[in-house]
């Protein structure tokens, strides 16, 4: 079952903790359709600078030996039921 409840405030809260030791929301209006303020949707969907494309091909040096190792299927027992 899922419940879906309306969001009152900002709920970014960077890991700050009160003095009871719970975490410590922004509470800044929410922007429409998001979880936090515009401050924070900015802050927490902004775009990666990491490019995760095709990787340059890693050459094998000539002086690697590679064996050839045969692979043997394993019969499992099972139990019934």
């Amino acid at each position: 079952m899922v419940i879906n409840l309306p969001v009152r405030g900002c709920q970014f809260h960077g890991g700050a903790k009160d003095e009871h030791g719970f975490l410590k929301f922004c509470g800044k209006p929410a922007k429409e359709e998001y979880s936090y303020c515009g401050e924070h949707v900015r802050r927490i969907y902004q775009r990666s600078t990491v490019s995760y494309g095709p990787k340059a091909p890693v050459e094998v040096p000539a002086e690697a030996v590679v064996e050839a190792v045969e692979i043997v299927p394993v019969e499992l027992e099972r139990e019934a039921a």
